[in-house]
């Protein structure tokens, strides 16, 4: 298993040449396709229905404006990806889409095998932007949600894993094999009095057979801390550069809400965090 097309956002803003940097990297890594993709803000917002902007004149106005203001901000971003992505020699795409809800960069990432995103993914035109977490929710697959800074782009070598016995876990770890595989140390990290201390025969034959029988599992019995709190104090631990999570949450009333673990981590990132639904 590996992933063969990876999706990266690109904006204007500085944080996206380390973020493209490490798109290359992983490109590199698993002989990969290289996606870049723009989100632009392409309706006029509901708010203003009904108002002084509904004129014919004035909407051709705005919109006219919009596109001018998202093209402005798309030329650097797109000069830096496709600068990046000649020189590594990397196979690559660009994409333009629709920012003004998650869902037509959800069906994009569905196209790829890993999609890596920041927290906030900036739109173009109204100065808005996406919640990653949510995307990520949406697209039922491997989402890399990167900070702004501080990290290096060949994150990766030492992975600390957040386990329990979920659906969401199992599924976090099977879209992590590729990563899991090639690190040179994994932690998976199992939090509660009551946790396993070690792997089952059956997870252990299957992490042998993923090329990760190098993983060790560690138990965090002290169920006064929170789990986010032990996942981030682990991670200082043991060196981690990279986190797996599965991301929990349900939707409500058409709004997506995280668990409370899943929110703590995901909106101060401590690392580059590979989430999935």
């Amino acid at each position: 298993m590996t992933y063969r097309n990876i999706l990266v956002s690109v904006d204007q803003f500085g944080a996206s040449r380390l973020r493209v940097q490490s798109a290359i990297d992983l490109a590199r890594r698993f002989n990969a396709t290289l996606t870049g993709v723009f989100l632009k803000a392409e309706h006029m917002p509901a708010f203003f229905a009904g108002d002084a902007l509904s004129a014919a004149t004035a909407v051709e106005t705005f919109m006219a404006d919009l596109k001018s203001i998202a093209a402005e901000a798309a030329a650097p971003a797109r000069t830096l990806f496709e600068t990046a992505a000649t020189n590594s020699g990397v196979p690559f795409s660009w994409l333009e889409i629709s920012g003004d809800d998650i869902d037509t960069l959800a069906a994009c990432a569905r196209r790829h095998d890993l999609t890596m995103l920041p927290p906030a993914i900036p739109v173009a035109g109204m100065g808005t932007t996406l919640d990653a977490a949510h995307v990520a929710m949406a697209v039922g697959g491997p989402v890399l949600i990167l900070p702004e800074i501080g990290y290096a782009p060949t994150f990766g070598r030492n992975i600390l894993v957040a386990w329990k016995e979920s659906r969401e876990s199992a599924r976090a770890v099977r879209d992590a094999w590729p990563f899991l595989a090639g690190a040179a140390n994994v932690t998976f990290l199992t939090v509660g009095p009551d946790a396993e201390a070690a792997f089952d025969p059956m997870q252990h034959l299957n992490l042998v057979a993923h090329e990760c029988s190098h993983a060790r599992m560690i138990v965090d019995t002290n169920d006064e801390r929170h789990v986010s709190d032990a996942i981030r104090l682990r991670a200082g631990m043991v060196g981690a550069d990279m986190l797996v999570l599965g991301l929990y949450g349900h939707a409500r009333l058409q709004e997506l809400l995280l668990g409370g673990v899943s929110r703590s981590l995901i909106k101060d990132v401590p690392m580059p965090v590979l989430v999935s639904h």
